[in-house]
């Protein structure tokens, strides 16, 4: 028996403390964004909302731990301020300027290190989708992070147009993680509140590798569960028993919002069974399925880690690096499924950060290494229809990854991590 207490590595990664300058470029299409899936790029690591209130406004949350913050003495306490600048485009095509302004915030620091929650208005209006550039930035720390989010007003129901919230009023900034999470539902002034519900579980599977090519670009909802039509009042409870979609709609699937639920401690993995399941990218579907029958996870996942590794120190390397990318996957790539399951959380895990992000409406393209590098890898990804979520996107596949990808696994199944020559 393999003695390598894989599942007993705490997996934390730590933040960079140093600050990047924020790009202050707004609007254009040649600006490199990486930065917005790069954790170490700024200290402060804001959390966000946005919740259609009004048929003219919009409403932004922005959650920030307190511990992100800098507080500096002031009198009896001590205090942070932060400033909110934000600049409203009509949409990612024309960015045409709809609007602009700074707020400031000035926080008391807490005495229990809870989180900073706080909220603006813009004004917006239907049949309009939205572009927002939003920077909070810490002044006392001289950091910022720059943000990007869409506002969806373009239907007549639309996903931002219900706000979750938990037992104590407060918008619910993650998913769910337990079948104890109370929440209640708040709406847009003006919508029914008569709505049909449908349960859907998470059965979706890990996308397939960059090459493999077929009609993996259409998401076709699956049969729901479970259906049933309900009247929700701004006293209405609920909890989700399961994990999974809980998807409230109207006349169609696609006027309507979701609530979802995944593991305790998402977008952590930390059972045998959630850190065996990533090693799929890494294994063929015969070594998972004999891997996955063991009664004992963690023995299948501990061997496969010091075979990589050959030692117990570059096993620990190994997967300090690729739980944490599976982590950070979650936190920016879930949709109707954890992020690690997504094309982009595929790439990202098994590659790392991109050099360059060029976004643009319903497009990103991730380049890895540089123009004067020879190994230089273009990954571009489209934005999908999708009834449960606006942050689905779908891989442009094609045959040419296949030796890039091929190669990169090699390296991680004999113990290195993985990066793209610059």
């Amino acid at each position: 028996m393999v003695k390598f207490f894989l599942f007993y590595i705490i997996l934390i990664f730590v933040f960079a403390t140093s600050c990047t300058t924020y790009q202050n470029t707004s609007g254009s299409r040649n600006m490199n964004v990486s930065f917005i899936y790069n954790p170490g790029s700024t200290p402060v690591h804001p959390q966000h909302v946005v919740f259609n209130e009004t048929d003219t406004s919009t409403r932004i949350y922005v959650k920030i731990k307190s511990a992100d913050l800098m507080f500096v003495p002031n009198g009896e306490t001590s205090q942070a301020n932060l400033r909110f600048r934000y600049l409203l485009y009509n949409s990612y095509k024309t960015f045409i300027l709809c609007d602009s302004g700074t707020i400031f915030f000035h926080i008391t620091q807490p005495s229990d290190s809870s989180d900073i929650i706080k909220s603006f208005e813009i004004k917006t209006k239907d049949t309009l989708s939205y572009f927002l550039d939003l920077t909070i930035y810490d002044v006392n720390h001289d950091c910022g992070n720059q943000i990007f989010l869409s506002v969806d007003r373009s239907q007549r129901i639309n996903c931002n147009d219900a706000l979750v919230t938990d037992k104590n009023h407060n918008p619910c900034f993650t998913p769910l993680r337990s079948d104890t999470d109370t929440f209640l539902l708040v709406f847009r002034k003006g919508l029914p509140a008569k709505w049909k519900v449908s349960w859907f579980q998470n059965k979706f599977g890990l996308r397939p590798a960059p090459y493999s090519l077929g009609n993996y670009n259409r998401f076709l909802p699956p049969k729901p569960d479970s259906t049933r039509v309900i009247w929700i009042s701004d006293t209405s409870k609920f909890v989700m028993k399961n994990e999974g979609i809980m998807h409230f709609y109207q006349d169609t699937l696609k006027l309507g919002f979701s609530i979802m639920r995944f593991c305790q401690l998402f977008p952590e993995v930390t059972t045998p069974v959630q850190l065996l399941q990533p090693l799929r990218m890494l294994t063929t579907q015969k070594e998972f399925n004999d891997m996955n029958l063991l009664a004992n996870k963690k023995e299948s996942a501990d061997k496969f880690w010091l075979d990589a590794g050959g030692n117990v120190n570059r096993a620990r390397e190994l997967i300090r690096v690729f739980y944490t990318r599976v982590m950070l996957a979650n936190t920016y790539f879930t949709s109707y499924t954890e992020g690690w399951k997504t094309d982009r959380g595929l790439i990202y895990i098994i590659f790392g950060l991109p050099v360059t992000i060029y976004k643009a409406e319903n497009i990103e393209r991730w380049i890895y290494g540089t123009s004067q590098s020879n190994k230089t890898l273009v990954f571009n990804f489209m934005r999908q229809e999708n009834p449960f979520t606006a942050n689905d996107y779908v891989l442009s596949r094609e045959e040419m990854y296949k030796i890039s990808w091929t190669q990169a696994v090699d390296t991680w199944r004999n113990g290195r991590v993985y990066s793209v020559a610059y």
